[in-house]
């Protein structure tokens, strides 16, 4: 998969704006098989210990590494298209490392409040030039909680995240407070995807539709030294 998959402009719009919108990443074929896994993956179908605690009918679901827990997606052609695209953005050093199934079922409340990526602590160079793809396996509408962001904000440096634990029951969530008028709403339809950098703030509110909504989100940082 060596032929390039991002145009020129499309590049130079991430390094500009710290995010880049990739329509039609996956073909619609690979959408409805991913698709299947990933909702046998919320009804625990895959007897994942780690993901036990967390798996309940209607409930906002995060579940970390699923590529190396679904049979087939660890090589899967999906995450082989990500990667490429992470070394078109930031380099051929950057690689996969690790990813999360973020479910949002109809009617759900929750928010992933204004946070960056890097915010959360990634390690070494990951700090600075990292990036995350947000796949969608599903329609997914402002109003289903699709993502916005703040353009250029990843020339910023890592804003101050406040403890959100009270109104975010994901792990340990963290919030910065933005100017939300700035925010730029992108709506997606399954097998688009967005590649942003782990320094550009972004935000899903909830669900407030009567479908749910499918995201997977893949993140890509160069090797970290050990000390």
């Amino acid at each position: 998969m060596s032929e390039r998959i991002l145009t020129q402009e499309q590049i130079d719009i991430f390094h500009r704006d710290g995010f880049v919108v990739v329509r039609h990443l996956i073909h619609e074929e690979m959408v409805a098989g991913l698709a299947r896994d990933y909702d046998r993956a919320t009804r625990d179908e895959f007897d994942v210990p780690a993901w036990k605690d967390r798996i309940a009918p209607g409930k906002t679901l995060q579940l970390g590494n699923p590529s190396l827990r679904i049979p087939g997606w660890e090589g899967h052609e999906y995450r082989q298209r990500i990667v490429q695209i992470g070394k078109e953005l930031l380099g051929e050093d950057i690689d996969y490392r690790y990813d999360q199934l973020i479910y949002k079922p109809p009617h759900s409340q929750v928010e992933l409040l204004w946070h960056q990526d890097a915010g959360y602590g990634w390690p070494g160079e990951a700090n600075h030039r990292a990036l995350t793809c947000w796949l969608a396996l599903s329609k997914a509408t402002k109003e289903m909680g699709s993502l916005q962001f703040i353009p250029g904000s990843h020339l910023n440096g890592i804003a101050e995240h406040i403890s959100a634990k009270h109104k975010n029951p994901i792990n340990n969530a963290l919030e910065v407070i933005v100017d939300e008028s700035q925010a730029v709403v992108v709506e997606y339809e399954p097998g688009d995807a967005t590649f942003h950098h782990g320094r550009t703030l972004h935000y899903t509110s909830g669900n407030t539709t009567d479908e749910p909504r499918r995201g997977l989100s893949t993140h890509l940082w160069p090797p970290v030294e050990k000390h």
